[in-house]
């Protein structure tokens, strides 16, 4: 049975995309804005994801209770999570429930108020989430070396803020940059499951959120994105002290094409090869055969102006340098060993097969359009996307990898950082750090 996308720009700084799926139960629907921590000023530094915690609180019709009550009825789930380019606030319930978890969902976003009480109330809550992540040493790392890599650039900043940054964010500042995200008129609605693209587009025309961006202001002159972020160490191999921890994470990352780069989908089936899948490079000789690690995968991120391929694993302090050997030798073998037929067909086979898993999630199809319409303003269909992965062949992964690299970086986290592991170091020497 097949799925019907329809688009509506017919509101004013606003877009609706819709995927009929008449066969669903259920209905997704979230709305996306084009901002995300790398379009906070240095003084707003956490605020799009501080904004996200505090809107939930309250609106200038109900109480945060209130909110929660009316999804709970609907057997419903509201949320909402923060990036560095966008950030999207999304409801999922029951078909039937549709047109009342819309109205809550536009609520929050269009009349969240800001209370300075709430304000301090999800402050601790954010603080606390900020320690929590400060204890996890595989966050730590990656917080690292993606500063390390992406240097000045704001989409290095850690998205959900510092202390201090947490600390020093209140009501006012808040609501300024609510206001300007909105303003700026770059907003997507998106939809999937049993849906009526028309009866969605006129409850949206209808609503709040409309009104707000009706009452918009012109986008300012160039982004914030081009602020730079200052106090990121130069150097490329960074360490971090956990002295609790009984083992060492290291993240190894360099630049990689941006998401609409002609390479891109040769970037991806390379990451994949490297450390995607069970048959992986990395996975294979660090885990299977030798044993080393627990948690050892690469991945990919791909933002507007660049994109960033990681490298993370981990393992007790005594297999440590181990480690960095044989993540060294795997890395670096990717040039003089390129993936043969077989692998890139495996490769392409996880990539499209994590594609057309999620076809049978109305949020997964609603995340895959939504994401769509705000960064390329067009849905790149599903058989297109699969195309273009089946498509790359050992040549184009062979010519990405051997084409002029960034360089490495590398950052680790544990006890005894930094003398006690000359690993880190041989490791970044060895992949052309």
């Amino acid at each position: 049975m097949s799925s019907t996308i329809r688009v509506d720009r017919s509101i004013p700084g606003l877009r609706v995309v819709t995927e009929s799926l008449p066969w669903c139960h259920t209905a997704a629907v979230g709305i996306w804005i084009a901002a995300g921590s790398a379009d906070e000023a240095p003084d707003e530094h956490g605020a799009a994801h501080f904004l996200e915690h505090v809107l939930f609180k309250r609106t200038t019709t109900a109480t945060g209770r209130e909110v929660s009550e009316r999804i709970d009825l609907l057997g419903g789930d509201l949320n909402a999570y923060t990036g560095r380019e966008h950030t999207c606030y999304h409801v999922h319930v029951p078909a039937e429930g549709l047109g009342t978890a819309v109205d809550v969902l536009v609520d929050v976003v269009a009349n969240g108020s800001c209370e300075p009480e709430d304000v301090e109330i999800e402050r601790e809550v954010v603080l606390d989430e900020l320690a929590g992540r400060g204890d996890d040493p595989e966050d730590l790392a990656c917080e690292l070396v993606t500063g390390a890599v992406l240097g000045g650039d704001p989409l290095a900043r850690p998205i959900i803020g510092t202390e201090e940054s947490v600390r020093s964010l209140d009501a006012d500042t808040l609501r300024a940059f609510h206001r300007r995200v909105l303003r700026a008129g770059d907003v997507v609605v998106a939809a999937a499951g049993r849906i009526d693209h028309d009866d969605l587009v006129r409850r949206i025309a209808g609503g709040p959120l409309a009104a707000v961006l009706a009452d918009g202001v012109p986008a300012p002159e160039g982004s914030v994105r081009t602020v730079g972020l200052q106090g990121w160490a130069s150097s490329s191999v960074l360490v971090g002290e956990d002295e609790d921890a009984e083992q060492v994470l290291l993240a190894l990352a360099r630049r990689t094409p941006a998401r609409d780069h002609p390479d891109r989908a040769a970037a991806q089936v390379a990451t994949a090869v490297l450390g995607g899948g069970l048959s992986s490079r990395l996975f294979q000789r660090v885990r299977e055969e030798l044993g080393l690690a627990y948690t050892v995968y690469s991945s990919l991120d791909q933002f507007g102006s660049t994109g960033l391929v990681s490298v993370v694993a981990g393992s007790p302090v005594g297999r440590f340098d181990a480690l960095c050997g044989a993540v060294a030798d795997v890395v670096a073998g990717m040039v003089p060993a390129p993936p043969g037929t077989d692998e890139i067909e495996r490769a392409v086979g996880h990539l499209t097969g994590s594609i057309r898993l999620g076809l049978d999630d109305p949020l997964s199809r609603m995340t895959r359009i939504g994401r769509h319409l705000l960064d390329r303003d067009t849905v790149v269909t599903v058989e297109e996307s699969l195309g273009r992965l089946r498509a790359v062949s050992r040549d184009h992964v062979a010519a990405y990898w051997l084409g002029e690299p960034a360089p490495w970086c590398l950052a680790a986290v544990g006890p005894g950082m930094p003398d006690d592991h000359g690993g880190a170091a041989g490791l970044l020497a060895a992949v052309g750090g």
